[in-house]
C-alpha cells in the first residue's frame, strides 16, 4: 500500500519553492530610463526655438521711430509724386476725350476750329509733362520735388505764352487810334478771334493753376482797355506790340486776383524765357 501511494502522487524529490521574484525597490525620485533619454533632447529643442518665440513688439518704441525731419521729407516726396501722377493722368484723359469727341462728329464751322485748337493744346500738355519727366528720370529714378518744381515753372511760362499770344490776336483786331472794337453790329472774323482767345486764355489759367469764372469775355475786353497797353501799342518801335500784349496779360491776371503774372515785366520775362528754351539757348 505504501508502495502504491508512493507511485501515485508523491515523490521523494523535493519540489523547488515558487515564490515571488525579488525586485529592487524603486526610488520615487529616480527617473525612468526612457524619460532620462528624451529630456535632454526636449531641452535642446526649446533652447533652439526660444529666440524666434520670444515676445515681439508690434510697434517700435518712440526712440526707434523715424525723426520728424525725415518724416516731413518723405511726406513731401509722396505728395510731389501724387501731384505729378495726377497731372499726367488728367492730361491723358483730357486728350483722349477730345480725340474721341473730334472723331465722332468733326464740326465744319467755328466749333471745329475751336475743338481742333483744344486738341492741339491737350496734346502739347501731355508732351510737356513727358518732356519734363524725361529730363529728370534716370533708370526710373528721380527727385519728385525737383520734377514738380520744373513742371510748375514750365507751366507758368506756357501760361504766359498762351495769354500774350491771345491778346496779340485780340489787339490786332482793334483800332490803334481808338482802343475799342470797330463794330459789334454784325458777325465778323473778330468774334472768331475773341472766341479763340477766350479758349486760349482758358489754357493759360489752367496752366497757371488759377481759379477763374467760366465766361472771361468781360475780363478780356477790360484788359485791352488798360492804359499801359495802348502806351506800348502806339509806339512805332519793333516789339512793342508784344509788350502791349504782355501789359494786357498782366491786367487780365490782376482782374482775376492772381498772385502770378500781374506785372508787365514778369510776363515779358516768362515769355522770353520760354522763347529761349525753345531755341536751345
Amino acid at each position: 500500500m505504501l508502495r502504491g501511494m508512493g507511485t501515485r502522487g508523491t515523490s521523494t524529490k523535493a519540489k523547488p519553492a515558487r515564490g515571488k521574484k525579488k525586485t529592487k525597490a524603486k526610488s520615487p525620485s529616480a527617473p525612468r530610463k526612457r524619460a532620462s533619454r528624451a529630456k535632454p533632447k526636449a531641452k535642446q529643442e526649446s533652447s533652439d526655438l526660444s529666440p524666434d518665440l520670444s515676445p515681439v513688439r508690434a510697434r517700435p518704441s518712440r526712440a526707434q521711430r523715424t525723426a520728424r525731419e525725415r518724416l516731413a521729407e518723405i511726406d513731401e516726396a509722396c505728395n510731389s509724386w501724387a501731384d505729378i501722377v495726377a497731372e499726367r493722368m488728367a492730361a491723358d484723359q483730357t486728350f483722349a476725350d477730345l480725340v474721341e469727341q473730334y472723331h465722332m462728329q468733326p464740326p465744319r464751322d467755328l466749333r471745329g476750329l475751336i475743338l481742333w485748337d483744344a486738341l492741339q493744346a491737350a496734346e502739347a500738355h501731355v508732351s510737356m509733362i513727358t518732356d519734363v519727366l524725361a529730363g529728370h528720370l534716370d533708370v526710373r529714378r528721380g527727385d519728385p520735388v525737383e520734377i514738380l518744381e520744373d513742371l510748375r515753372a514750365r507751366q507758368r511760362r506756357i501760361a504766359a505764352v498762351y495769354a500774350v499770344n491771345a491778346f496779340l490776336a485780340v489787339l490786332n483786331q482793334m483800332s490803334q487810334e481808338k482802343p475799342k472794337w470797330l463794330s459789334m453790329d454784325y458777325l465778323d472774323p473778330r468774334f472768331a478771334v475773341l472766341a479763340l482767345a477766350h479758349q486760349t486764355l482758358g489754357y493759360a489759367i489752367e496752366a497757371a493753376r488759377i481759379t477763374a469764372p467760366p465766361d472771361l469775355t468781360e475780363q478780356i475786353i477790360e484788359a485791352t482797355q488798360d492804359a499801359a497797353v495802348w502806351v506800348w501799342r502806339r509806339m512805332p518801335e519793333a516789339g512793342t506790340d508784344t509788350l502791349a500784349a504782355c501789359a494786357a496779360t498782366a491786367a487780365f491776371f490782376r482782374s482775376l486776383d492772381a498772385e502770378v503774372m500781374t506785372s508787365t515785366d514778369e510776363v515779358a520775362a516768362l515769355y522770353a524765357e520760354h522763347s529761349r528754351s525753345l531755341s536751345g539757348e
